[in-house]
């Protein structure tokens, strides 16, 4: 009866010492060639040369030249110093009085312009 009580603790070990499975060494196989970007290559190259018109490169050209003047070395502490200025001026309280100023001013604008109209219609 005592040896019952012994065989859980003398079977431990060996169950404790069991080693994992070991893994597969061989590797998994390559996942099947889709072709990929350089199938797409020809679509891709296709739409490319609908956009490279003379017209678009002569219109890119232009964008490039004024750009290259505009951020020469000379200009870039005027172009911060605008941009700081701007940051500053337009706040959201006066853009917001500058909209509702704009918005009141507009009907008499129109009443300014029919009677000047009015005025000029009986010269």
């Amino acid at each position: 009866m005592r040896f019952f009580h012994v065989l859980p603790l003398l079977l431990a070990p060996l169950a404790l010492a069991a080693p994992e499975p070991r893994p597969n060494p061989v590797a998994a196989p390559a996942p099947a060639a889709t072709g990929g970007l350089l199938e797409e290559l020809p679509d891709i190259l296709g739409g490319v040369q609908g956009l490279l018109t003379k017209d678009n490169i002569n219109k890119l050209d232009t964008i490039l030249d004024g750009a290259a003047k505009l951020l020469k070395s000379d200009n870039i502490d005027i172009l911060q110093d605008i941009l700081n200025n701007a940051h500053s001026l337009l706040t959201k309280s006066f853009v917001d009085n500058t909209t509702t100023l704009i918005g009141d001013a507009t009907p008499l604008v129109e009443d300014v312009s029919k009677l000047l109209g009015g005025i000029l219609g009986s010269l």
